[in-house]
């Protein structure tokens, strides 16, 4: 009945099993997955939003930029003419507008793109303008307006020789356009400025829509114009505002922004809802699957509970099986004893019969080991007597061997030493007049170089003192040019002074040449002063070093001879140190022998050693024999027993 109780309350568990799966599982899961899906578009949609707002700021950066950098690449450009000699000597003293037409205007307006370049004195006058590439008239203050009036009010409240310039943004014909003035000044000031206000180099360059679009699209800025104040444009845009020099509004730069965070907004939001599509399909899938295994859950539980009834019923079965088998045990162990008992009985009748042969064959083999083993014994108790007297006669006959070795070893060995002590000083007299010999080499070798080098530095004078002439030559040639120059800047004096005021410039001129002549002549003088005393050195050089030639020769023919002699020294004592090597081998032949000697006397003496321990160890065995046979008799005995 217990059994049955619990099989219903599992039936019932089953059926109720399925509303809390839903309530449990599928719905948390269903809420989380939504709430993850929302999350993710919120995070996505923020993300997108955040970068395009970055861009924004990256991109007003970079437009601010466009007009920056332009303004500074227009002063960088203008310091190479306003801060420059020739200009405050074309521009400011002389006021030359062809000199600036040549050097200015169409000259930047070609590599740099200017428009108008213009040149204003001290009086607030035009002395040159341009327009585009060929000089114009026009009126720098009525195309700027009051903001070059304002610049120059500025400038002018500077110090007067200074480096001082203004720059800004202005709109000319609807365009907007970039200045830079600045005061014109020497350098490296070679040129003085006169007293008084300074005159001012202007720069203009209209920024035309192409080079807006051009400045924009090198930034990465697409499809940037310029809109006037008056004009809208799309709020989509990005867009910049330009404020003139005066601080007034001129308009705005725009430009089509990237917003690359609407672009990821555009391409993932999709694929992030069809992700999400598919994971909910995919949980749905998941969810009929885990529906479907929990369905075959309780079917397979029901079986189980069906199997275990059936698993109880052979249970009992086999209990039943269990008793029978104990009863048939009990049986059986009674006639496995009564078996046991008869086998025992015949065992202990067949030890009897199994003993008393043993003992009759004991008794038989016995008597034929003693009978074979007896004699065996007393044969090798016999050989042992004979090999201990030939281990005796052994050791008599290598005690006399051994005296006459040392003898002869004594006298091979003092012969020996005495041959080693001559043999070092043999080798060392034969390294000292080999060492001797490469000196003397090396030093006939050092004669020959250097008499040949003393040759070839004779050669060197020689042609060194021929130089010196060719010198000499041209030094006087120099001599005669300047004192020919010095003459024609003398007679360029006489005509200068003969021109009166008209000749004051080259009269500065004849006089520099002149002592440049001069100059030259004490150089060319100085010059042949250091030829004579390089002339006699070298004679005195070239002296000197035949003597050594002629030196060197002599001792080179002396080296020859000694080298000769060192080398029969060599030969001679080579020869001896032969002679005492071979007396050393035959001595150490010798005394191998007489070792050789030893070593038969003591191989004798190790023999006869040998058969005394090997006489002892046969006696020591045959007599452990004879207890081993004695007492596997006497155990046999005791066994039998």
């Amino acid at each position: 009945m217990m059994r049955l109780a619990q099989s219903v309350r599992r039936e019932t568990e089953t059926h109720v099993s399925m509303p809390n799966y839903r309530r449990h599982f599928v719905y948390p899961l269903s809420l989380a997955m939504m709430a993850a899906g929302i999350i993710m578009v919120t995070l996505l949609v923020w993300l997108t939003v955040q970068s395009d707002a970055q861009e924004a700021v990256r991109e007003a950066e970079l437009a601010q930029l466009v007009i920056s950098n332009r303004l500074d690449f227009m002063v960088r450009n203008q310091s190479d003419y306003a801060t420059w000699d020739d200009a405050v000597a074309k521009l400011v003293l002389s006021m030359d507008g062809d000199w600036a037409d040549n050097n200015i205007g169409p000259y930047l307006f070609h590599t740099q793109g200017y428009e108008h370049s213009f040149v204003i004195d001290a009086h607030d006058r035009t002395i040159y303008a341009s327009d585009g590439n060929h000089q114009a008239r026009l009126d720098p203050f009525a195309l700027m307006g009051p903001a070059l009036r304002k610049a120059i009010v500025e400038l002018r409240a500077k110090p007067t020789g200074e480096d001082h310039r203004r720059r800004g943004l202005i709109r000319i014909g609807g365009q907007p356009a970039v200045f830079s003035i600045a005061a014109i000044i020497p350098d490296p000031g070679k040129v003085k400025l006169p007293a008084g206000p300074a005159s001012y180099l202007l720069f203009i360059d209209v920024l035309t829509p192409d080079q807006i679009y051009k400045l924009g699209a090198d930034r990465r800025l697409a499809n940037m114009r310029f809109v006037p104040s008056r004009a809208s444009a799309e709020s989509s845009l990005g867009r910049v505002e330009l404020r003139g020099y005066d601080g007034a509004r001129i308009g705005d730069l725009v430009w089509t922004p990237q917003l690359p965070g609407t672009s990821l907004r555009d391409i993932g939001l999709p694929i992030l809802l069809s992700i999400m599509l598919v994971l909910g399909l995919i949980g749905v899938r998941i969810l009929h699957q885990c529906r479907r295994a929990i369905e075959q859950t309780d079917a397979a539980m029901l079986r189980s509970a069906a199997d275990a009834n059936e698993a109880r019923n052979a249970l009992d079965a086999l209990t039943l099986a269990r008793a029978d088998a104990v009863d048939a045990d009990a049986a059986a162990r009674v006639r496995l004893e009564t078996t046991v008992e008869e086998v025992r009985r015949e065992n202990v009748e067949l030890n009897k019969r199994l003993r008393a042969a043993r003992r009759s064959v004991l008794i038989d083999a016995r008597a034929q080991l003693e009978h074979r083993l007896g004699p065996a014994i007393k044969t090798i108790q016999h050989q042992g007597r004979v090999l201990e007297t030939a281990a005796r006669r052994v050791r008599d006959q290598a005690g006399g061997l051994e005296e006459l070795v040392t003898v002869a070893t004594t006298a091979a060995f003092q012969t020996d030493q005495h041959m080693t002590e001559l043999v070092p000083k043999a080798i060392v007299v034969a390294e000292a007049g080999q060492d001797i010999q490469r000196q003397t080499g090396f030093a006939l070798s050092e004669v020959k170089h250097a008499s040949h080098d003393g040759q070839q530095v004779g050669v060197s004078v020689t042609a060194l003192a021929k130089a010196l002439a060719e010198i000499e030559t041209v030094v006087d040639a120099i001599d005669r040019v300047s004192k020919q120059t010095n003459l024609l800047a003398l007679n360029a004096s006489i005509e200068a002074a003969r021109s009166g005021p008209a000749g004051a410039g080259f009269a500065v001129v004849a006089n520099e040449v002149k002592a440049l002549a001069n100059h030259t002549a004490e150089l060319t003088r100085q010059i042949a002063d250091q030829l004579d005393l390089l002339r006699a050195q070298t004679v005195f050089t070239s002296t000197a070093i035949g003597t050594i030639v002629t030196a060197l020769g002599r001792t080179e023919a002396a080296s020859s001879v000694i080298a000769a002699a060192v080398r029969r020294q060599v030969e001679g004592v080579v020869m001896i140190r032969g002679s005492i090597e071979a007396i050393a081998s035959d001595s150490r032949a010798t005394a191998a022998a007489v070792t050789n000697a030893n070593s038969a006397i003591a191989i004798g003496h190790a023999a006869a050693d040998q058969m005394d321990a090997a006489v002892v160890d046969m006696a020591s065995t045959l007599s452990d024999l004879g207890d081993d046979i004695h007492r596997f008799l006497r155990q046999i005995e005791v066994a039998d027993a």
